[in-house]
């Protein structure tokens, strides 16, 4: 019984949550888009917006998409409505500023984001 207690507090704690989501709610602009790949700057505004509620917008040239968001580990989880599940690494989240990582069909970017509201 006492493995079975210490198991599923490891699995807890694996599972707990690197980064404070009240940090991501708000506002984000994005100030740089990077592929790190090929190393070039990708030329697309982008801005995202979190809402206290899981829900969030984002916004990219002439796409838009809503849906719903959490965070898990170092990694931020999201479902456009009506759509598969994304993954994305979250590199850093501070108060007044967001990188996120990814990986597009072998292509690995970041986006630099900083919070607008």
């Amino acid at each position: 019984m006492r493995k079975l207690m210490v198991v599923a507090l490891v699995l807890m704690l694996g599972c707990a949550s690197k980064f404070e989501e009240a940090q991501l709610i708000g506002q984000w602009a994005g100030l740089e888009w990077k592929d790190i790949t090929n190393d070039k700057i990708i030329d697309a505004q982008v801005s995202f917006s979190f809402d206290e509620d899981g829900r969030y917008e984002a916004s990219s040239g002439t796409s838009t998409e809503k849906g719903k968001y959490w965070i898990s580990g170092d990694n931020l989880h999201t479902i456009e409505d009506g759509k598969a599940e994304k993954k994305v690494k979250i590199a850093k989240l501070r108060n007044d500023s967001l990188l996120l990582r990814m990986n597009r069909a072998g292509t690995i970017e970041e986006i630099l984001l900083v919070k607008s509201r």
